[in-house]
Parts: structure tokens; sequence; C-alpha cells
């Protein structure tokens, strides 16, 4: 058989190809060293992404693959056009009582997490779900960290419902972010009272009166070991530590932390009053936008002294300076971010499941969820988790 395309179809090709009409391919990795060996790929796909936040990329993901910080097989969903990827999704399979669920990686901190797309290409989001269901990959896709922004992700779990899912979002949390693209004075005047303005202002002069501060911002490679071995110190004496949540000195998120600087991703800011480190935000920045992730200070500076606060406003001030278009205050409520932020946002729980086994799962999140608005038994539910959590930070860590 003759297989030479014809110039009329070699035209017809060109014109499917400008119609979005492109040959994708699907495929199923598994296991570490095949996800290695895009690498290269899945970088030049996140730089394309100008939407996707920092948590999309390889960096962050890859260091829970590498620490196993998962459960189950670690895999990729990606999707080609000839040599160039332009779709990955990861996630991890596990087997729970003959049933396969596949779970996004990453779930351990908060973040959003989901499908990293070529803008340019829409169509390859139903090749992920054809992909899905043709390697038989998992009865469940479940997402907790899906944002409300993040359109890309809730489109691929809309084509999930079109190859025979069902789904379920859930246990929707807040996330304060701001809105900037002007000066920090244009800012303060359009969203801060006359009265408030006064006083953060005052506030600051008293500190800077009275104490010396001092103010360091390092991006990239010049956040080193010992500057994390410092900021991982300002934690354990703040309130983090009653929270069991004082965890950056650990192997993990020394890594973690240091990864993510070296892909040129991460910005710290550190406070120092009188010589002693007081405060630090550690955060990500990627296509004109910040997350504000891992923020602490000492409590013997608590009272009166408004570091946190005067620390934050000189965080927002850079970033004005620097064209950073949002600035996201990442998971859950608190009196200083409704203080700051101009605008919120969502991050949802999904679970999309197919057969019989699909709707037991998504059934049993509902019961769960259902429990979770009830407020006495989830905070009872909350407290043996916070438990087992410090339980488990204090046991000697399998990575030394």
């Amino acid at each position: 058989m003759d297989n030479t395309i014809t110039k009329k179809e070699k035209l017809q090709n060109d014109l499917n190809k400008t119609k979005g009409q492109t040959d994708l391919r699907g495929e199923f990795l598994q296991g570490k060293e095949d996800i290695e060996s895009i690498s290269r790929d899945w970088d030049e796909l996140f730089a394309r992404a100008k939407d996707a936040p920092a948590y999309f990329s390889r960096t962050w993901i890859q260091t829970f693959i590498n620490q196993n910080r998962f459960k189950g097989k670690p895999c990729l969903i990606v999707v080609w056009d000839g040599s160039k990827l332009v779709a990955l999704l990861p996630f991890s399979v596990q087997n729970l009582y003959g049933i396969r669920i596949g779970k996004s990686i990453g779930t351990e901190e908060p973040s959003y997490l989901g499908l990293l797309l070529d803008p340019k290409y829409p169509e390859a989001i139903a090749i992920v779900a054809k992909t899905w269901i043709r390697e038989k990959v998992a009865h469940v896709f479940q997402n907790k960290h899906v944002f409300s922004l993040d359109k890309v992700t809730q489109n691929l779990i809309t084509e999930f419902n079109h190859h025979g899912f069902t789904y379920k979002y859930g246990y929707e949390r807040i996330c304060h972010c701001i809105e900037l693209g002007c000066s920090f004075d244009e800012y303060l005047k359009k969203f801060k009272s006359t009265k408030s303005r006064q006083t953060i202002r005052r506030k600051e002069r008293k500190l800077y009166e009275n104490k010396n501060v001092k103010l360091t911002h390092l991006t990239g490679d010049e956040i080193t070991p010992p500057i994390l071995e410092r900021i991982a110190q300002i934690q354990k004496e703040s309130w983090m530590k009653k929270r069991g949540a004082a965890v950056l000195g650990q192997p993990f998120y020394q890594n973690l932390l240091t990864n993510m600087a070296e892909a040129g991703l991460s910005s710290l800011w550190l406070m120092t009053i009188d010589g002693d480190d007081a405060a630090f935000v550690y955060s990500f920045i990627t296509n004109g936008k910040l997350y504000y992730h891992w923020p602490a200070f000492k409590l013997k500076y608590e009272s009166g002294l408004s570091i946190g606060q005067i620390l934050l406003m000189q965080i927002i001030r850079d970033a004005c300076k620097n064209n950073i278009r949002f600035f996201d205050f990442g998971h859950g409520d608190a009196e200083y971010k409704r203080f700051w932020a101009n605008k919120t946002h969502n991050v949802f729980w999904v679970v999309a499941g197919r057969g019989f086994p699909g709707r037991i799962v998504i059934l049993c999140y509902r019961i769960a969820w259902w429990l979770a608005g009830h407020r006495k038994l989830f905070q009872f539910y909350r407290r043996l988790k916070n438990y087992k959590k410090r339980i488990t930070h204090s046991l000697p860590s399998s990575d030394n």
C-alpha cells in the first residue's frame, strides 16, 4: 500500500492543525526512572504554562517523589505533539481493598495541584482523560488541592464526566489574595482607610526607631543551607511548634526548600532585630505571581512590636516594586490575611470515580464531608489527626 502523502492531504493536515485538530499522543508513565526521563520536557512545559502555580513545577513534585512522600506508585499521564510535551498530570496510584485510587502528589503541603497544560493545546485535556481510561489507570481520581482559578484541572474533571465518571467537589476552603498591578502607595490608598494607613505606618516607624532592624531579601542560590537552618530555628521558636507544624528543620523540608531555591522559584525575606533572627517569610514567585507559603516569627517578639505585620508590609511593597500582579496567601482564613487581601478565592477537594468501585469511594467521601460540616464531630477528628501528627514528628526521622 502506498503511504505517500499527497499535496492535498498535507494541506488538509496543516488546516486541521490550524483548527486545533493536532495529532496528539497520550502516554502513561510509571515509576521514578520513567518520570525522571522527561525532566527537561517537564521544565520546558512549565515555562510555557504561564498561569501554572509554582506547585506544578517538576522541582516541587519530583522532590515529593524522590523522598517517597506519597503512598502507592508514582505515575504520569503525558500528552505529546510529536516530540513536544504539551500536558502532564502527576499522581500516585494506591490499591485499597481492590480499588485503585489515583491521588495527586504533594498534598502533604497546602498547595494547588492539577493538570499542567500548554495553553495552546486545550484539546490535550480530552487526551488525558482518554489515556486514563485506555490504560485502566485507576477507578478513582482524587485531588484535595484544586484551586478555583484553575480552569484547566476543572475542565479535566468535566472531561472525565464525559467519559463515564461521576464526580463530587467538597471540603471548600477560603484563599485570600491581593490583586496588585500598582504601586504600594496606590494599593494602600485604594484599599485601606486613612486610619489604617496611619496605624501601620506609625507601627513601622516605632519599630525602626526603637530597634536595630534589618530586612534581607534573598532569592535563588542566595538561599543557602545555613540560611535554611536559621529560618528553621525561627519556626521552632514560633507558635508553629505548639501546633506540631515546626517542620522546616526536617531533612525533607530542607531538601524541598533548597531544590525550589536552586530552580529559581523561591524568595526569602529575613528580619533581624538587634542582630537576632526574629522573623521570616519563604515564598514562591513565578510569572508575576507570589505564593506566600511559610511565615513565622519568634514568640518572644510577639508583644507590641507587630513584626509580622511590618514584615508582610515590606513584602507587599517589594511585590509592587517588582511588578507582581497576584499575591496569594494560600489556604485558610486569618485576621492578617483579611486585613491585607482585596480578593478571595477557594480551594476544593474533588473526587471522580468510574464504575461501581468509583461510586463507592465517592459515597465515602460524601459521608466524610458531611461529618466535616458538623462542627463537634469534625473538631474531634482534627484533634485525633493533630495528635497523630505530633506523635509522628516526635519519632526519629527515617531520612537520617
